[in-house]
């Protein structure tokens, strides 16, 4: 039987936060204990001491607490913020000075950093958060402050209302007080904020080599994948498939993450320019073959490289696209390489993401060095963190920092100023509203892959049925094709307390009757199951809820293809990797 030529990817792997769990990047449940640390802490116990894990409480799990400098800096930074409630808010004092000196330096023009306290604490209002945070439920068994927190935020700047707290003055006596509809965008964005520095933190400790051996094997992974896809570049101009078709120039694979931190993507990218310099050449056309990343929409990014001259205006470099492919595989020009590019979406957005306030337009930054263990891969922070201060910067953003705007940075597009609180991103609210232009673009790149992939992976990701857009999503890209011959097939890798190997048909079922009801069951991954055979159905899913990276082991080519593309499970008509 010949070869069926596809169009699209037939393996999306869906990432959630589960995947990058055991390095340290936090999941919901883990920030909800964190912020509830911050805001609701014991009189006895110091920002310190929940900033550095230091409470029997060890509230940050796998996750990296906050150490040295950095430690002193985010402390000082909380309490300038307006962390004491009982203080005026809109008064800079004594205390607030001492700990801007913490965080600017002694040397620091006082003025400056008066100005700049106020300036951060009406764009990051701590000090509303914190008493948002109070009156939120709080279920010690299935407690999801992060959830509720964007949705009562969300609900109320829907209704133009405040939110009603109660507060006590110096003197203990609570009295009523309301948050000002204006404070709740600024509440908002400083938990993005702090969200955010809880990833990078968690990438500084990776960066410095913690957790090497677990991560070497994501990197394995990674590289393995790319190796692959490189194979099967070599593979179809081996079968005669012509290079501006789809069927050459796509990927095999898609990623759609759900995650807004960089780890995968940064680990794609390197792996990928890592195959492209070993050089790959058709024997065919004596051409170079190259793959690239997708990101669904059209974006700009800084160049990554410490050269000033990558600094100067007008230079930078585009994220690729298929018609950029196809416009050079078109051209076939004698010596240029031929390329192949995959989909990389952040359905959610992402913390590396910047919308010109002034344009519009999106740009992305990461960083100015290339390697798998970079420090300066996340975006700078309003405060000098994670030995993140001192990448590349283009005369206007050293005009800035001098001002003590550390996060800015120079839209590409126009030259205007981009702050941290520029990144677009979905966060978890029960109040949908319409998303921004690019990332609406992603969500709708993101359904296409899904209509017509052949093989969908949940990598640490649950389908929960409050998530109503992916539910959606799902549901009528998969359920339409159930029990014919195009019909979707999944695998589920969640969960880390399960056994370490696959599970199928019902055996997985018993082992779901088994955990589902039980405080554990996500744990388990019993509940992400249940959640796959409700759109799949039943024979279509397999699963693994032994973790990950344990799924993939050292990360070589053979768990690549297991995971991905397995010709024992799913019914491929027409899968190109060999």
């Amino acid at each position: 039987m010949a070869e069926q030529i596809t169009w699209s990817s037939e393996t999306v792997l869906f990432i959630g936060a589960g995947a990058t769990a055991l390095l340290g990047m936090p999941q919901s449940d883990l920030q909800t204990k964190i912020f509830r640390g911050f805001a609701e802490r014991k009189s006895t116990d110091t920002l310190e001491d929940i900033l550095s894990d230091s409470t029997p409480q060890k509230i940050f799990g796998k996750t990296p607490p906050f150490k040295g400098r950095d430690l002193k800096i985010m402390a000082a930074f909380i309490r300038f913020l307006g962390d004491d409630l009982k203080k005026d808010w809109n008064t800079v004092d004594e205390e607030d000075i001492k700990n801007g000196r913490i965080v600017f330096g002694d040397d620091t023009d006082e003025k400056l950093f008066r100005s700049c306290i106020v300036e951060l604490r009406r764009e990051y209002d701590w000090n509303a958060l914190k008493q948002i945070i109070q009156v939120c439920p709080h279920d010690e068994r299935e407690d999801n402050l992060i959830r509720d927190i964007y949705t009562m935020i969300d609900m109320k700047l829907r209704d133009r209302q405040g939110i009603t707290v109660r507060l006590k003055n110096e003197k203990g006596t609570p009295s009523e007080v309301i948050i000002e509809p204006n404070r709740l965008p600024k509440a908002r964005n400083c938990l993005v904020l702090f969200t955010c520095i809880l990833f990078a933190n968690a990438w500084y400790g990776l960066s410095k080599g913690e957790n090497a051996e677990m991560f070497q094997k994501y990197v394995n992974f990674m590289e393995s994948l790319a190796r692959l896809m490189q194979k099967e570049g070599g593979r179809l101009a081996d079968k005669g498939y012509e290079f501006n078709t789809p069927a050459f120039y796509r990927l095999l694979n898609a990623v759609v993450t759900l995650n807004f931190e960089t780890v995968f993507l940064w680990l794609l990218f390197n792996a990928n320019r890592k195959v492209n310099h070993a050089g790959y050449y058709l024997p065919q056309t004596a051409q170079k073959v190259e793959q690239w990343l997708d990101f669904g929409v059209p974006g700009k990014s800084r160049k990554i490289s410490p050269d000033d001259n990558a600094r100067k205006p007008g230079e930078f470099s585009y994220s690729q696209s298929e018609t950029s492919v196809f416009r050079g595989n078109e051209y076939r020009t004698p010596g240029s390489p031929i390329g192949r590019i995959g989909s990389f979406f952040f359905a959610h957005g992402c913390c590396n993401w910047r919308e010109c306030p002034a344009c519009g337009r999106m740009m992305y930054y990461l960083g100015d060095e290339w390697g798998y263990k970079s420090r300066h891969v996340n975006p700078p922070f309003p405060v000098p963190l994670f030995e993140n201060n001192d990448f590349n910067r283009t005369e206007k953003e050293k005009e800035w920092k001098a001002k003590l705007r550390y996060d800015s940075l120079e839209c590409i597009s126009c030259g205007a100023e981009t702050r941290a609180c520029d990144a677009p991103m979905i966060m978890q609210t029960m109040i949908k509203g319409m998303p921004t232009s690019f990332l609406d673009e992603v969500q709708r790149e993101s359904r296409v892959l899904l209509r017509k992939a052949r093989h969908v992976v949940l990598f640490g990701y649950q389908l929960p049925p409050d998530d109503i857009l992916w539910q959606e999503a799902f549901s009528e890209a998969i359920r339409y094709r159930k029990d014919t011959d195009d019909a979707a097939y999944c695998t589920v890798v969640v969960g880390h307390w399960g056994d370490r190997r696959w599970l199928y048909g019902d055996e997985m079922m018993e082992y779901v009757k088994k955990y589902r009801y039980t405080k554990d069951a996500v744990s388990y991954g019993a509940k992400a199951i249940v959640n796959a055979v409700s759109i799949f159905g039943k024979e279509y899913v397999r699963a693994w809820c032994g973790g990950i990276p344990q799924v993939f082991g050292d990360g070589d080519e053979a768990a690549v293809k297991e995971i991905l593309f397995p010709n024992h499970f799913v019914n491929w008509k027409g899968t190109r990797l060999e």
